[in-house]
Formats: C-alpha cells, sequence, structure tokens
C-alpha cells in the first residue's frame, strides 16, 4: 500500500519522517505552497491546486490511499481575510472551506479510492506581530492574534474529524501534542530552527506524524 500523501507545504514533515525511513510504507508527494482547502473550488486559483492534485491522484490508483493535509493556509490566514474582503464572516468563510474540503474528498471516494485519510490542518507558528520572513509578510493584512487564529485551527480540525467520520474515513491530528497546554500555541520546541520559517520542525513533527500514520489500519 502506497501513500499518496498531498497538500500545501506542510507536507514537508511527513516528507521528512519517509525519507527518514520512519514509515513502513512507501511514499509518494505532492506539495502545493500555498494550497488552501477553500481553493479547491475554484480550477483557477493562483496556486493551480485543484489541477495538480487531480493529475496525482486520478484517475485512482491501485493499492494506494490518498492522505490529505489541508488548512493551515485557511485557518492562519485566508478565512480571516476573505472575512472581511467579502463581508460575510469568519464562520461563512469556516463553512466554506470545509465544503469544499469535502467536496474532494467525497470526489476521490467516488472515484473508486476505498478510503482518504483526512488529516488536521497544521496549527498557525507565526508570532503576533511578526514583520519579517516571506509568508508573514503576505499575511501582514491579518492582524489576528496567534491564540485566535489556533483556536480557529483547532475548531477546524474537530469539524474534519466528523467529515472523517460520515465518511468511514481515518483521521489523523497532531495538533494537541503540538501545543503549548499554558499558552495554548504551538510549543517552542516545534517551531522550525530558522526564524524565518513557519513550517514545523521536521524532526520533532516528522516523529509524531509517523507514529500517527503507522497506527492507521491498511
Amino acid at each position: 500500500m502506497t501513500w499518496l500523501v498531498f497538500g500545501d507545504s506542510h507536507i514537508g514533515t511527513i516528507r521528512h519522517a519517509a525519507d527518514s525511513g520512519w514509515l513502513e510504507r512507501e511514499c509518494e508527494f505532492t506539495g502545493v505552497a500555498g494550497a488552501t482547502a477553500v481553493g479547491l473550488r475554484n480550477p483557477n486559483s493562483a496556486t493551480n491546486a485543484l489541477d495538480i492534485f487531480r493529475e496525482h491522484l486520478l484517475p485512482p490508483r491501485r493499492n494506494a490511499v490518498p492522505v490529505m493535509l489541508l488548512g493551515e493556509v485557511d485557518c492562519g490566514f485566508v478565512i480571516w481575510w476573505r472575512a472581511v474582503r467579502l463581508g460575510e464572516g469568519v464562520e461563512a468563510q469556516l463553512e466554506a472551506s470545509l465544503a469544499a474540503y469535502a467536496e474532494f474528498v467525497d470526489a476521490l471516494l467516488a472515484a473508486g479510492y476505498p478510503t482518504v485519510v483526512i488529516t488536521g490542518a497544521t496549527v498557525p507558528t507565526i508570532r503576533d506581530g511578526q514583520e519579517w520572513g516571506d509568508v508573514a509578510n503576505k499575511r501582514r493584512e491579518v492582524a489576528v492574534p496567534l491564540r485566535e487564529r489556533t483556536q480557529l485551527t483547532l475548531r477546524y480540525n474537530a469539524r474534519l474529524a466528523g467529515l472523517a467520520a460520515e465518511r468511514g474515513c481515518p483521521f489523523i491530528d497532531i495538533s494537541p501534542k503540538l501545543l503549548n497546554p499554558e499558552t495554548g500555541v504551538v510549543d517552542d520546541r516545534f517551531r522550525s530552527d530558522d526564524p524565518l520559517d513557519h513550517h514545523l520542525h521536521v524532526e520533532r513533527a516528522g516523529r509524531l506524524w509517523a507514529e500517527a500514520l503507522s497506527a492507521v489500519l491498511p
């Protein structure tokens, strides 16, 4: 059985786990930096993620299961940005993102995959007031505290867990192990050693992914 891991740039932690030999199964990776769940409804999105993922995943591969990791960009930036720009509120944008996520999962199942491994969106790491680093600069328009962005991500992941349960799909969420119980946000030890890198620490988070994926039944 091959894991077909796809999603935003945060799949790099899973790739590190695979490259380090921590995963028992073969993996193939398709990552699109900046990809969003809500963008899966838009074939003309700036990242072209929808077409890229379709090309990688369809038609269905035999003896393969997709592993889907999206939502960090939605919860950390796009939901808040669209809520202001479109004037529809955070809740409406949350629902739109989740609906697009569900539609893509359903399309994969309808195409013939026996299941899809759904994973929790990566918790945000960009600190309040951080103005350096390419990603931080792009998200500067959204002045939402890290704790609020984190809480939205946890709500999003709880909804993804329900989405997975409704479809009988496995669900993985390493978020609880990433958080500092005192601050309620990502623990410093899971941040990248590079302060300009908003991704998780590849080794420490990668080991959590390896443990979680290894527990998923065939």
